[in-house]
């Protein structure tokens, strides 16, 4: 099988597999959901499983092989591909931690049985009409559509791996300028505390504004690093379930509450302009 071929059997099961992920969580969430790390309308591990699926068991000998196969294969990518991802950009795009039968978050029984399943559909159902796609292009127009597919995989897989970087680089200044503030709020309240050690009710609501200070900044704080963030970086936020590095989790989360609210927001106020017209 030529290297061009593959890759364009790839790229047209990443994209189907974006249309099942972004359908599927949209109608799960009754609000669209723009599935998958990069920018464009694919979901690159569905177009790396299937292309695999293909080459590897189309020469099992029955349907149970393949289901074996696929449910397996799939459980290894999926694990593989989520500790990568976190590994380089401390993000997750999916969490199967409140799911039974899951290891580590990153994989579960069930999405496995079910990618068993697809594994039938792509190789018995999808793949004798994706392979009629390609068979009757001659191999230079093959190889000149696998050029031109790449060039444009490879610069959106750049520019989503940089914005993540830079993502990572905006979390960490953001908790630095965070806790800067903080700890100078702190020894004023160290301080405060001391001179009216015999004083509980003082010291008591001094405490309480040195909690509302920190949520305060950290809202600010969020707010500001938002409004720095180019359409790439926002969407990486949204589209991530979570950062499950430690310190970057909670204002991570933070980010994409602010993200969420100011999301509906706009869409009730274009609701309120489109009934008075």
């Amino acid at each position: 099988m030529h290297t061009s071929t593959l890759f364009i059997w790839f790229i047209l099961y990443s994209i189907l597999g974006w249309i099942y992920e972004t359908t599927f969580c949209s109608i799960k969430k009754l609000t669209w959901d723009n599935r998958g790390m990069l920018i464009g309308p694919y979901c690159p591990i569905y177009g790396v499983g299937a292309v695999l699926d293909v080459l590897l068991c189309s020469s099992l000998p029955n349907a149970g092989y393949v289901f074996i196969a696929c449910m397996l294969g799939s459980a290894v990518l999926e694990y593989t591909t989520s500790y990568a991802t976190e590994r380089l950009f401390h993000a997750v795009w999916w969490d199967y931690s409140d799911l039974p039968f899951n290891l580590h978050g990153r994989i579960c029984l069930s999405c496995s049985l079910g990618f068993g399943f697809a594994g039938w559909i792509v190789l018995y159902g999808l793949h004798p009409y994706i392979s009629q796609i390609t068979a009757p292009m001659p191999r230079d127009v093959q190889e000149l559509l696998a050029l031109l597919l790449m060039a444009v995989f490879a610069a959106d897989c750049a520019l989503t791996a940089d914005s993540l970087a830079q993502i990572n680089v905006k979390l960490e200044a953001t908790l630095h300028e965070i806790d800067a503030q903080i700890a100078e709020k702190y020894e004023l309240f160290i301080e405060n505390t001391r001179q009216n050690i015999s004083e509980g009710l003082d010291t008591l609501k001094e405490k309480i504004s040195l909690e509302e200070y920190r949520e305060r900044r950290t809202s600010e704080e969020v707010k500001k690093t938002l409004s720095t963030m180019n359409w790439v970086q926002t969407r990486l936020m949204r589209t991530s379930v979570s950062f499950r590095r430690v310190s970057y989790s909670g204002i991570a989360g933070h980010m994409k509450r602010v993200l969420s609210f100011a999301r509906h927001g706009k869409k009730e106020k274009e609701q309120e302009q489109n009934r008075r017209r």
